[in-house]
This record gives structure tokens, C-alpha cells and sequence, in this order.
């Protein structure tokens, strides 16, 4: 890995990705642009640029800073990985690693034409489940990523999962005894846990409710909230009944094939779906 401590400049940056061309861009999130780029030394990587037409301009250069500061503290091969970054005047750039497979709800929709199969998206599980629980647990201080959800989960071209976008990202209770920590709500509704929501009260619970809802996601193929028959249904909630009344084969996506094997696993992972999904307990691994 490339120091986390490197400063790119802005000239370096633009030649990277000549000069933030179209053809460069590959992805959008709420507050930057994401652009692919290739450094002097031929080393691909992914360009995350802050938008400049935000009205919060405060949140921005807040989010920013933030995903700099714990991408610093970070190693781990399900982790997107740090190269450096770029703050000039009103630019504000983030390098990581390039990770070329699209995200995992792209491929829960099958974008580029393949169905990612069920053995595949168990092994994806495990990999996030590795990523938090080094965050939660072996970094020198703790961080809980807050914003777990299937469009930051990165897939290599073997399917190996990578987390990325740390800019919701925050340091876990350190002091003696504290067990969590009191901070203005941040996430994405339907991965939000209800009791983080309600109190503003953190704990790594919260990252433990947002996997639960993305197991669901994923043996399910459906988003965290779907309109039907005109009303916002929780899909996690409407797995976790059927569950409850034996139908836990209806709850597979459509897209993957029922068998003997897959209906054994989906059934071993009720108890996940309903203890994490509703009440989050200690640990995922």
C-alpha cells in the first residue's frame, strides 16, 4: 500500500483524470463524484471528488476530513485501501484503491448481466462481516462505519468484497466503561437502526443492525424499502414474517435457484435475520 500520508497535487490529480473528463467518471454518490484515474507511475485508482454545489458546504469539508482521518487508521483486505489526497482551495479530493466490479446492489440487479449466485453472496457476507469486525475490534480505537448498505460494498473480479465510504465514519466509546457515543443521526434510511435513530445514542449495534438488513438484501434481491401497492413496505420486516410462518423459501430472490442446499443455508439464516435485524446482539463472527 502507497503511504496514507501522501498529498497529491492538483496537477497530479488533473492529469490522472485528464482534467475530470466524462469518460473518467464511474460513479456518483450524494456529496462526490467518483472518477477513475491512472497516477505517473501507472498505478490505476479510484478519485473521489467533492461536489461544489452542495448548499452544506460545512458538511462537506466535514465528511471529507473525516474519511481522511480514518482511512489513515485503517488496513484490511476487505477495506478499500488509501493512497492519499488533495485539499486546495475549494477542491477536495479523496485516492483509494480501484476496485473494478461495480458494487454489490449493481450486481444484486444484475447490471452487467450476471446473477450473482447464492455461495457467492454468502462468501460476499463474510467478507463485510471481517471488514466490521476489524473496526469494531482491531483498529487501535474503534470505529463504527455508519453506513453500511449495498451500494458501499465494492466487489473485486473474483467477488471479493471491499467496504468503502468512510465520510459517515466515527471513533466508538474509548474511555473506561463507556459503551457508546452521543453524536447528530447519520446513515441511509432503511439500513438506520430504529433505536440509533430515535436516541442518537451510537453503539457498534449499529453497524450489526445495517449488516442484519443487508443480509436481507441479499438472499432476498430486494431494497431495504419497496413501494408496493402504493405504501413503503421494510423488506426486512416482511422476510423476518414470513420466517415466523415457515415461508422463508418465499423470501429467496427470485433471481436464484431453489434447492435442497440453498434452502438449508436460508433457513440456518433465520435466526440472524430476526435476532440481528431487529434487536442487534454482540458481534457477527
Amino acid at each position: 500500500m502507497i503511504s496514507s500520508n501522501i498529498k497529491f497535487s492538483l496537477d497530479e490529480i488533473l492529469k490522472a483524470t485528464d482534467y475530470f473528463s466524462k469518460k473518467s467518471l464511474i460513479g456518483e454518490g450524494g456529496c462526490s463524484l467518483v472518477y477513475r484515474g491512472e497516477l505517473t507511475n501507472g498505478k490505476v485508482v479510484a478519485i473521489k471528488r467533492s461536489k461544489k454545489d452542495m448548499e452544506d458546504v460545512h458538511f462537506v469539508t466535514e465528511s471529507f476530513r473525516n474519511e481522511i482521518q480514518t482511512l489513515q487508521q485503517i488496513e484490511h483486505l476487505n477495506l478499500v485501501g488509501f493512497y492519499g489526497y488533495l485539499e486546495y482551495d475549494d477542491e477536495k479530493v479523496i485516492v483509494v484503491e480501484y476496485v473494478p466490479n461495480g458494487n454489490l446492489r449493481q450486481h444484486l440487479d444484475c447490471v452487467f448481466g450476471k446473477i450473482l449466485d447464492f455461495a457467492a453472496r454468502l462468501d460476499i457476507a463474510i467478507d463485510v462481516a471481517h471488514a466490521i469486525t476489524y473496526l469494531h475490534t482491531y483498529c487501535d480505537k474503534p470505529i463504527i462505519h455508519r453506513d453500511i448498505k449495498s451500494s458501499n460494498i465494492l466487489l473485486t473480479n473474483t467477488l471479493h468484497a471491499k467496504v468503502t465510504d468512510f465520510g459517515f465514519s466515527r471513533l466508538g466509546p474509548n474511555e473506561n466503561g463507556a459503551t457508546h457515543v452521543q453524536t447528530r443521526v447519520k446513515g441511509t434510511m432503511g439500513y438506520l437502526d430504529p433505536e440509533y435513530f430515535k436516541t442518537a445514542i451510537l453503539t457498534d449495534k449499529s453497524d450489526v443492525f445495517s449488516f442484519g438488513v443487508l443480509l436481507v438484501e441479499m438472499m432476498t434481491g430486494r431494497r431495504p424499502m419497496e413501494r408496493r401497492k402504493g405504501r413503503e413496505r421494510v423488506t426486512a420486516q416482511w422476510a423476518i414474517e414470513e420466517f415466523e410462518e415457515g415461508r422463508a423459501v418465499k423470501t429467496l430472490d427470485p433471481n436464484l435457484e431453489s434447492n435442497v442446499a440453498v434452502n438449508l443455508a436460508l433457513e440456518q439464516c433465520k435466526d440472524f435475520f430476526i435476532f440481528k435485524t431487529v434487536l442487534p446482539s454482540e458481534g457477527l463472527l
